[in-house]
């Protein structure tokens, strides 16, 4: 999260996905005494020019549907507002739901959105929006699915996961920031599957080689989270060493956790690829929400 925080900025678009989302920013706003800004943007325009010609209705029903969808964001944004005693604002606007949320970027301690999982292929699982955000936003994204129980995440706790790279780095910033902001305690995960000690692969739980392994892994969250924590030594840390592949880790310990905090490595050229096959995969099967922290490339 932002140092200079001003606001949680949220994406509705006004259907089935936004509830979890809004309700979550909302939530968070009230924690943290932040103003809530629920950005709606959509292109009706656009979707009538692509569906020209396949039976779809014309430009003025598009438009009319569409002025209904931004009216009920309005209407859930000012009662989650009454509800929870918050200074929260709708801004509706024509474009890319993207480009909009990124636009609104630097005023936001960090950005939420929900996602509709539409289909099999992976960007349509998470949605474009979700996807397309958290590729390329330069503030956390927290991603939301809309299974995730709100309501229920009331153990104070966050998870994060640390393997020492400068994305993990970051996530551990983004993580002890959240924490004191939210006044959350941490838990750093970090998880090792096959390793390899004298050509050997380590099995054994008591043998000398697993015991290195995990003093190794241990000290090095340490490592990560220690410049972190310096600016907030009040933060909470549990360190913890799990043997296993790295994203049922995650998935386990999002069942124990009201958010999960993952670095992307994307490095690729499309969309999908820029966040990064485990950040996916965490935000595909979470069931908390995960924030996802890219760190500025050098």
């Amino acid at each position: 999260m932002s140092e200079d925080a001003r606001s949680i900025v949220v994406g509705a678009d006004g259907g089935a996905s936004d509830g979890p989302a809004l309700r979550w920013a909302a939530k968070l706003a009230h924690r943290t005494g932040l103003p809530l800004v629920a950005v709606h943007s959509s292109e009706p325009e656009a979707l009538a020019a692509r569906a020209a010609g396949a039976g779809a209705p014309d430009i003025t029903a598009l438009l009319e549907a569409e002025d209904a969808r931004a009216e009920a964001v309005r209407e859930t944004v000012t009662a989650l507002a009454e509800e929870l005693g918050i200074t929260a604002t709708t801004v509706v606007e024509r474009g890319s739901p993207v480009r909009s949320l990124l636009e609104h970027q630097g005023q936001a301690a960090l950005i939420v959105v929900g996602t509709g999982r539409k289909g099999a292929l992976e960007e349509f699982v998470l949605g474009t929006t979700s996807i397309g955000v958290a590729a390329h936003a330069t503030v956390p994204v927290v991603v939301i699915n809309p299974e995730v129980d709100v309501e229920a995440l009331d153990t104070g706790r966050i998870a994060v996961a640390i393997d020492g790279s400068d994305d993990s780095e970051a996530a551990a910033r983004a993580a002890v920031r959240y924490a004191a902001l939210s006044g959350s305690s941490i838990t750093a995960v970090t998880a090792w599957y096959l390793e390899v000690v004298n050509g050997y692969v380590v099995t054994e739980p008591d043998s000398p080689e697993w015991k290195q392994i995990e003093r190794d892994r241990e000290e090095m969250l340490r490592d990560v989270l220690r410049p972190a924590l310096q600016d907030h030594p009040d933060v909470q840390v549990d360190y913890q060493v799990r043997r296993g592949p790295i994203v049922p880790t995650l998935t386990e310990a999002s069942r124990d956790v009201d958010l999960v905090v993952v670095g992307s490595r994307g490095r690729g050229a499309f969309t999908g690829r820029l966040l990064g096959s485990v950040s996916q995969r965490v935000m595909r099967s979470a069931v908390c929400p995960v924030m996802v922290v890219t760190a500025p490339r050098r």
